[in-house]
C-alpha cells in the first residue's frame, strides 16, 4: 500500500538548470605587456537604497504623485483530482539487473513534485466589470516563465478601465467582478516517487503534460491530471469620482499530491524503445489557485521628506586607469 503523505511532507522543487555564465574571462596581450583583467560581466549580489533619516525638524514637504491601492480582493479554486492509469516509468533502481522487478508489487514511500513553472496559460484575461463594462487583463512579460522551451506561462496581468461612477457616493461604490475560463498550466512537472518493487528500492517518474483537461478529443498524447478550467467571481470597490483605474492580477497555482496508489506491477512500457519500465499508478491531487486583484488609482499627495540624503553611486565598471 502507498503511503499517504500530507501536504507538508510533499518536496516542490524548482528545476532551472544552472544559474553559472559561460567564461567570460579573457587575457589580452599588447606588445610587452600582458594586462589581466577580471571579467565584471556577472552579475554580483545587491542591496537596494535606504535613507539614514536626520533630524525630523530638517524635513520638507513636497508634492508627490502616486499609485495607491484603492480596493484589494482575494480569490480563490480549489479543485481535486483522481488522474487514472498513469504511467511512471523507473528512472533509477538499486540493482545492475533490472528485469529483477519485473511482475513485482509496488510500494509507494515519498512523492516529490519538480517543476520550472506553474502559472496560467491565458495570453489575456477577459474581466467583467459591474453588469456591462469589460476589461481585458494583459499578461505583464516580466512576470512569464523563464525557461525558454516553455509555452507562455505567467503569474502577473494588468489593465485599466473608465469609472462608471456618478459620484453618488462619498467614496467608492461596490461592483462585482467575473473572470471565467482560467487555464492552469505547468512546464516540465514531474511526480517523482519513491519506494520499493517487492524489495528493491527505485525511484520512477511521472511528466504531467498539461495540468488542465486541454488537450483536443482524438489526440494521442496523455491529457495530464485532468483538472478544469478555473472561474473567479467577487466583489470590488471602484471609485465613484474617477475617471479610470488600473486592475492588477497576481495569481498563485499550487499543487498538492499526497497519494500515488499503483495499481500494476513493473512491467515494460511498450510504447517506448529501448525497452523501458514501469508501472500504472492513480494520481490523487488536488490544485489550488488564488489570486489578488488590486484597484490602483493615482493620487497627488504631500510627502516629508529629508533633502540632499540619497547619495548616488558610479553605475560603471571599475577600470584600470587611475585618475589624480
Amino acid at each position: 500500500m502507498s503511503e499517504i503523505k500530507d501536504n507538508k511532507g510533499v518536496e516542490e522543487v524548482k528545476q532551472n538548470g544552472s544559474n553559472e555564465p559561460d567564461n567570460l574571462c579573457c587575457t589580452c596581450q599588447t606588445g610587452p605587456t600582458t594586462i589581466t583583467n577580471e571579467s565584471q560581466c556577472q552579475g554580483q549580489c545587491c542591496i537596494p537604497k535606504t535613507i539614514i533619516c536626520p533630524d525630523i525638524r530638517e524635513a520638507k514637504c513636497i508634492p508627490a504623485l502616486i499609485e495607491r491601492i484603492y480596493d484589494y480582493v482575494y480569490l480563490e479554486n480549489e479543485q481535486t483530482r483522481c488522474a487514472k492509469d498513469k504511467t511512471f516509468g523507473i528512472i533509477w533502481a538499486d540493482t545492475e539487473n533490472i528485469n529483477e522487478l519485473v511482475g513485482k508489487e509496488v510500494c509507494i514511500n515519498t512523492i516529490t513534485l519538480q517543476y520550472d513553472c506553474l502559472g496560467i496559460q491565458n495570453g489575456n484575461i477577459e474581466t467583467e466589470i459591474g453588469l456591462n463594462q469589460t476589461v481585458l487583463l494583459n499578461y505583464d512579460p516580466c512576470s512569464q516563465c523563464s525557461n525558454p522551451t516553455c509555452q507562455q506561462i505567467n503569474t502577473e496581468y494588468n489593465g485599466s478601465i473608465p469609472c462608471a461612477g456618478k459620484g453618488c457616493c462619498e467614496n467608492g461604490r461596490t461592483r462585482k467582478v467575473c473572470q471565467s475560463d482560467i487555464t492552469p498550466g505547468s512546464c516540465l512537472l514531474y511526480i517523482i516517487v519513491e519506494g520499493t518493487a517487492g524489495c528493491i528500492p527505485f525511484k520512477a517518474q511521472y511528466l504531467v503534460n498539461n495540468l488542465a483537461d486541454n488537450a483536443n478529443p482524438g489526440d494521442n498524447a496523455d491529457p495530464g491530471l485532468g483538472f478544469k478550467d478555473v472561474d473567479f467571481f467577487g466583489q470590488v470597490c471602484l471609485p465613484d469620482d474617477r475617471k479610470k483605474v488600473n486592475l492588477r492580477a497576481i495569481f498563485d497555482v499550487c499543487l498538492s499530491v499526497p497519494c500515488v496508489a499503483p495499481k500494476s506491477v513493473v512491467g515494460e512500457i511498450a510504447t517506448v524503445k529501448p525497452p523501458y519500465y514501469g508501472f500504472d499508478a492513480n494520481i490523487f491531487a488536488s490544485l489550488l489557485v488564488t489570486e489578488k486583484l488590486y484597484v490602483v488609482v493615482k493620487d497627488e499627495v504631500a510627502v516629508y521628506t529629508t533633502p540632499n540624503t540619497l547619495s548616488c553611486t558610479n553605475g560603471g565598471f571599475t577600470s584600470n586607469c587611475k585618475t589624480e
